[in-house]
């Protein structure tokens, strides 16, 4: 079973955001940030909802154990597509 901190981890790589960019944009500061991807802490229903809003995804894919569907979603997204490919900026 993956953690949801590994998920944090990974989604936040694979957009190529940085720690503080996601603590910034979800109103927290970094280091309280990093105790989630790293597994000493949990975010709040409402932290979760502010990722998933972050991600253009629901909390339910973000909490999925099921990665290929949410692999699948964010590939059919073109601006996703573009930054994963490096032809397209940071939102």
């Amino acid at each position: 079973m993956q953690m949801l901190s590994e998920k944090l981890r990974r989604l936040r790589q694979l957009f190529g955001y940085s720690q503080e960019y996601i603590a910034f944009n979800i109103g927290m500061t970094q280091p309280a940030y990093c105790k989630w991807e790293s597994g000493q802490t949990q975010p709040s229903l409402t932290k979760l909802q502010e990722l998933a809003g972050l991600y253009q995804l629901t909390i339910g894919e973000l909490l999925n154990e099921n990665d290929i569907a949410l692999i699948q979603k964010l590939l059919a997204d073109s601006h996703f597509a573009e930054r994963l490919l490096g032809r397209g900026g940071v939102s």
